[in-house]
């Protein structure tokens, strides 16, 4: 690609955070497929919070360089808490619509089917499995889609690739 910058990590991250959470799970024998989906993640968010945080950190004086910290934390800790509750919140819609809300959890049914007859027991049991596993699917392809929207729109708002090299700020030139 002619007059645009080379990949760099924010791409690259969210690109494997979007293949990390959109690994399925099927079944009993997935715990290595889950185990390889959750290192994807991990080794995709790592170099976010690097990338975003060193941003901050270069976008401001050293006298602001406290507060910038702050900021960058406290804007990371609110994005992911805001992210994980709304994922949540729609999780939890997709399984009360799987249970025709005759469960609020799948902890919730466990204890109920126990004071059930056997057979409304099992019953209970499969539908409310079969809620949370669907509720899991949905969260994480909507997980997934959202990181490859954000992986597109890094990679097509990144400014072309500068060629002749930036003025310094006033700061900055005095260290050197």
């Amino acid at each position: 690609m002619a007059g645009t910058a080379p990949p760099h990590g924010a791409d690259i991250g969210l690109l494997l955070v979007g293949v990390g959470v959109g690994v399925g799970v099927g079944g009993a024998g997935a715990l290595p497929l889950v185990m390889i989906g959750i290192t994807v993640l991990a080794l995709g968010t790592g170099p976010l919070f690097a990338l975003g945080t060193g941003l901050v950190m270069g976008s401001v004086p050293p006298q602001r360089a406290g507060s910038a910290a702050s900021m960058s934390e406290t804007g990371n800790y609110f994005g992911g808490s805001l992210g994980f509750a709304l994922l949540g919140v729609m999780a939890a819609v997709v399984y009360r619509s799987g249970t025709d809300g005759t469960s609020d959890s799948l902890a919730g049914a466990v204890a109920a089917a126990g004071r059930l007859p056997a057979g409304q027991g099992a019953e209970l049991l499969h539908t409310a499995r079969e809620a949370f596993t669907a509720a899991l699917h949905v969260t994480g392809v909507v997980a997934a889609v959202i990181f490859a929207g954000l992986a597109v729109l890094t990679l097509t708002m990144r400014p072309a690739a500068r060629t002749t090299q930036a003025a310094l700020p006033d700061y900055e030139t005095a260290r050197s």
